[in-house]
C-alpha cells in the first residue's frame, strides 16, 4: 500500500539531486528493467563496463588492510566480481553511491561495503533500517538485518543512525522509541538494562533528539496507553523510529507489520557506511529497485 504524495516527492528529490548510481548486478532481468525505466524517468544510472581501466581500483585495494600481501593477480581475480568492482568505483568517489542484492546474499554485499566502502567512525558500526509504509504512516524500524545481539552503544549509535536516515528521507523530525518488554521501569531483566544503558547514553550524546525508553510498542504508538504506562511520557504515542533491543525482535516485527498489516517493507537501508550502499532482498521487485534508488539518490554526498 504506497503512499503516493510521499513517493512522489522522494522520486522529485531524488532527480533534483543528480546523483550518479551504480547498480553492478546487471545480468538480472529486474535489475535491467528497473535500470531502464529509472534512465527514462532521469536518473544517471552508470553501467560498470564503462569502468575498465582497473589500474586506479588495483591500487585502491592494495591500500585496504583485508588486502595485505596480496599479489596483484589476486587484487584483479577479485576486482572481477561486479559487486567488489562497483564497490571500488564508489569508494574511489566515481559514482556517488550503490544498490545491490538482488542476486547477491546480504552477507556477501556487507562483507564487500565493510572491506572496500568502510564504516564511518561518527555511527562506528554498520547497521540496518526498515522504512514502512502505509498510506498515512511511514515509520523506521531498527536493527533488523545486521546486528544481533546489539550493546548499550551499538543500540544509541543505531539510533543516531536511522533518525538521521530517517529524516533525510521522509523529512520528518525523528521521534525515538527504544523498546523493550518493559515501560518505565515496569520490569527488571539484563535485557532491560541493556536498553535503559541505551537511552542513558543517547540522551547525553543527542539531546536534541525526540526519544524515549525503555517503552513498550503500545505505548510508543498509543497516548492513551502512553500516559497510562507513563504519566510524564514525552512521546505520546507519536514515535516513527523504532529500536528493537536485537535482531530476532527487528526481524520478526518488520515481516509482522509487513504481512499482517500490510506495509510496503524498502530494505535493509545500510547505514553506517561512509558511502551511500543499500542492500535489497533477492526476492525484490522492479518497483523495490527503484524506490532503493531513490533513496540512494538523496544521499549524495555533500
Amino acid at each position: 500500500m504506497k503512499n503516493n504524495n510521499f513517493l512522489k516527492n522522494l522520486f522529485e528529490r531524488a532527480l533534483e539531486n543528480k546523483s550518479s548510481i551504480i547498480l553492478p548486478e546487471i545480468t538480472d532481468d529486474r535489475v535491467k528493467r528497473a535500470t531502464l525505466e529509472l534512465k527514462k524517468l532521469g536518473f544517471n544510472i552508470i553501467d560498470i563496463n564503462d569502468f575498465s581501466d582497473n589500474s586506479k581500483y588495483i591500487e585502491y585495494i592494495l591500500k585496504q588492510k583485508f588486502s595485505n600481501n596480496w599479489p596483484e593477480n589476486e587484487i584483479i581475480k577479485y576486482l572481477q566480481n561486479p559487486l567488489n568492482k562497483a564497490m571500488t568505483i564508489l569508494a574511489c568517489n566515481e559514482v556517488d553511491g550503490l544498490v545491490a542484492g538482488a542476486s547477491t546474499s546480504t552477507a556477501d554485499v556487507l562483507r564487500s561495503a565493510l572491506r572496500i566502502v568502510g564504516i564511518n567512525p561518527k555511527y562506528k558500526w554498520i547497521s540496518s533500517s526498515f522504512l514502512m509504509i502505509n498510506q498515512n504512516n511511514i515509520y523506521t524500524y531498527s536493527d533488523c538485518a545486521v546486528i544481533p545481539e546489539p550493546t548499550s552503544e551499538q543500540l544509541a549509535l543505531i539510533a543516531k543512525a536511522s533518525s538521521d536516515l530517517h529524516q533525510l528521507i521522509t523529512n520528518e523530525k525523528p521521534r525515538v522509541a527504544f523498546l523493550s518488554f518493559s515501560t518505565n521501569k515496569s520490569a527488571n531483566h539484563y535485557r532491560v538494562d541493556r536498553v535503559r544503558q541505551a537511552v542513558e547514553i543517547f540522551g547525553k550524546k543527542f539531546p536534541e533528539i525526540m526519544h524515549e525508553g525503555e517503552i513498550q510498542f503500545d505505548a510508543a504508538v498509543s497516548n492513551d496507553i502512553a500516559k497510562r504506562k507513563n504519566i510524564n511520557t514525552k512521546l505520546k504515542g507519536s514515535a516513527n523510529v523504532f529500536i528493537f533491543p536485537n535482531l530476532d525482535a527487528g526481524n520478526i516485527s518488520y515481516k509482522i507489520t509487513r504481512q499482517l498489516a500490510g506495509f510496503d517493507a524498502w530494505g535493509p537501508l545500510l547505514q553506517g557506511l561512509n558511502r551511500p550502499v543499500h542492500d535489497l532482498s533477492r526476492g525484490c521487485s522492479i518497483d523495490d529497485i527503484m524506490n532503493v534508488v531513490a533513496i540512494t539518490s538523496i544521499q549524495k554526498p555533500i
